[in-house]
């Protein structure tokens, strides 16, 4: 029976990044011309070797920051695919040259706690944003009540699976589901024409932006979170290896065409507090995203977007609440810097904003803090 309800939890705990999933995969698919069946493949491979790898629950996003830049200047496929690989040449770089301690230092626990308020606080907006109606708020704040409520028990009760479940039979009953037709997936090298002005275009609005942000919150913060969330547990879980793995993974995802990806740290706590306790749950979703991409192709992302938006928005409302509240085990002036972190990359929508603002607070002359370690216990 523990085994059986062990597989339960994780099950249940695999969906509850879905949130930030689909309505990204979705936009990058549908306006940007990447294809969808190569998009949830590459997802889905990269959830199940990442817990196999590592053997914990793992988080697998998309690289949020260049997403959204993506999404709203329409730039190409080709234009996405350049920034993977460079994104991935970089991070692959900096694991192999043993730059990772160098940059750790950089983010102290203030700064990572700040990173943390500021995705949560971003997850929250976003929250809203993709439940849109009023009804559909309404029925996403129940959600994300009833999620914290099951999550906050001794031993948090496996909601998130029988959620989407029923939001999804909701969907089906109304006819919101797509027409399913067998297309097997065809892998192939991206293609097009790459040039100067595509190369200049992808580092620049790109890559740029995000290295910050992924070496803060997908390198450093996520193995602060699994030692926290997994103590004893996570001994493979290291800056170093994220970065290896967040660069290899890039250099092979934008070769084929698939969408840039990270192990952002709301993804591990969306996982973890819906109950995710091994990497199980790495195999339950990444199984999931894997059929869906090598078998249904251009209809995957109409199955997993016909999910209602106040589930989804439910679901990023749940991650952003126990995201943003990380942050409170922090006192005095560290809490200040976090607050500065979070509050600017909130209103500017860019986080490396805001970790510089947090940073020129931290480092201000009288400030007066104190230098922590990252894996500092809280």
């Amino acid at each position: 029976m523990g085994s059986i309800r062990c597989w339960a939890a994780d099950a249940s705990a695999s969906v509850a990044d879905l949130g930030v999933l689909v309505p990204l995969v979705a936009a990058i698919t549908l306006g940007n011309g990447l294809d969808a069946a190569t998009v949830l493949v590459g997802f889905g491979a990269v959830y199940i070797l990442s817990g196999l790898y590592f053997r914990l629950p793992v988080p697998v996003q998309p690289i949020k920051a260049a997403a959204a830049v993506a999404i709203a200047r329409d730039l190409p496929a080709e234009t996405i695919a350049v920034a993977g690989i460079v994104l991935g040449a970089v991070l692959t770089f900096v694991a192999a040259a043993g730059l990772v301690p160098r940059l750790e230092r950089l983010f102290e626990l203030p700064l990572v706690r700040g990173l943390q308020l500021g995705v949560g606080l971003m997850l929250l907006r976003s929250a809203l944003d993709v439940a849109g109606s009023a009804t559909s708020v309404l029925i996403a704040a129940g959600i994300v009540v009833v999620l914290v409520i099951a999550a906050r028990r001794p031993h948090p009760l496996p909601l998130a699976l029988p959620i989407v479940a029923v939001g999804a039979a909701a969907a089906a009953s109304g006819g919101a589901f797509p027409h399913l037709e067998l297309s097997l997936w065809s892998p192939s090298l991206a293609t097009g024409e790459v040039d100067a002005a595509t190369i200049l275009s992808a580092v620049m609005l790109l890559v740029v932006p995000q290295i910050p942000l992924t070496l803060g919150n997908a390198v450093v913060a996520v193995a602060e979170l699994e030692q926290r969330y997994y103590p004893g547990s996570a001994r493979r879980a290291t800056p170093q290896r994220f970065a290896a793995s967040s660069g290899i993974v890039n250099v092979v995802a934008g070769a084929i065409g698939a969408m840039p990806m990270c192990h952002g740290s709301g993804g591990l706590t969306a996982h973890f507090r819906a109950g995710a306790r091994s990497f199980r749950m790495n195999l339950v979703i990444g199984m999931a995203l894997l059929i869906l991409g090598l078998f249904l192709g251009p209809a995957a992302v109409g199955i997993l977007g016909a999910i209602p938006a106040s589930v989804l928005a439910g679901a990023l409302g749940f991650t952003g609440v126990f995201h943003s509240s990380l942050a409170a085990s922090l006192r005095g002036r560290d809490l200040v810097t976090a607050v500065t972190v979070g509050i600017v990359g909130l209103l500017t929508m860019n986080l490396t904003l805001g970790l510089v603002a947090g940073l020129c607070t931290h480092r201000a002359p009288g400030f007066g803090h104190r230098r922590r370690e990252i894996a500092e216990a809280v």
